[in-house]
């Protein structure tokens, strides 16, 4: 009885050393202003009414909203709070995504990070200077997941 006591005492001081951890804050010189270092990136069928459900449903606010040449949106990002849900439509080739669901994610040196991930033996797309300002590539994981690598590079006026 007294060794399951002291054990459980043990087990219960480091669970508390763990809470208690003063973690090193991310550097995100990479980060994109009004950016957390990740975003979700959400494929959908209609970004307008994606827009609609998540404002109605949920509360979010609209961000940036681009719009096609037929004035209906093509890309959106939605703001709940500090975080951001990046829409885009399905299949929409000249997204970040060609169109996929993925994790945005900001990092110091997009060309270092990719450089990483293809060592570890991860899928990587090399990465390209985009339109809207930021250095991308991508990385499928070992699980399938595609994780957008970005370097936020100079801010380019939305039209």
């Amino acid at each position: 009885m007294k060794k399951q006591k002291r054990k459980r005492a043990r087990t219960t001081k480091a669970v508390a050393a763990r809470r208690n951890v003063t973690r090193k804050p991310v550097e995100a010189s990479g980060l994109a202003p009004g950016m957390q270092a990740i975003n979700t990136y959400l494929a959908v069928a209609n970004v307008a009414a994606s827009i609609e459900f998540l404002e109605r449903t949920f509360g979010f606010a609209r961000g940036v909203v681009l719009a096609d040449a037929d004035g209906q949106p093509r890309y959106a990002e939605m703001r709940h709070g500090e975080s951001v849900v990046m829409l885009t439509r399905k299949g929409d080739a000249t997204s970040a995504t060609a169109g996929a669901a993925a994790l945005y994610t900001y990092v110091e040196d997009v060309d270092a990070a990719l450089d990483r991930a293809r060592k570890a033996g991860a899928g990587v797309e090399e990465a390209d200077d985009k339109p809207w300002g930021d250095r991308t590539g991508t990385v499928t994981d070992p699980d399938g997941y595609r994780w957008v690598l970005a370097t936020f590079k100079k801010l380019v006026p939305f039209s």
